[in-house]
């Protein structure tokens, strides 16, 4: 998919680079190509992978016992949790 940038008229170049910078951050590109790099072992991927998710349980666990956390925040982690 690509990405497209209009230039309005009173854009310049700067803020034309700054505005894709910000959706080739968005989109995780960069950091797509930056993992696809090198070639990692489907089971180096998968022990990645299950890492982050033990990680991202211990953080989730401790925020729900920590007094001034809205819950919307703990949702939102459960929902990248469950992906």
């Amino acid at each position: 998919m690509p990405i497209i940038i209009k230039a309005k008229s009173k854009d310049n170049n700067n803020s034309l680079i700054r505005e894709f910078k910000k959706v080739t951050a968005v989109t995780d590109i960069v950091q797509k190509v930056r993992d696809r790099r090198y070639f990692q072992k489907p089971s180096q991927v998968k022990a990645v992978k299950k890492i982050a998710k033990n990680r991202l349980q211990r953080k989730i666990r401790v925020l729900k016992h920590t007094k001034n956390i809205s819950m919307d925040v703990i949702e939102r982690m459960t929902a990248r949790l469950n992906k």
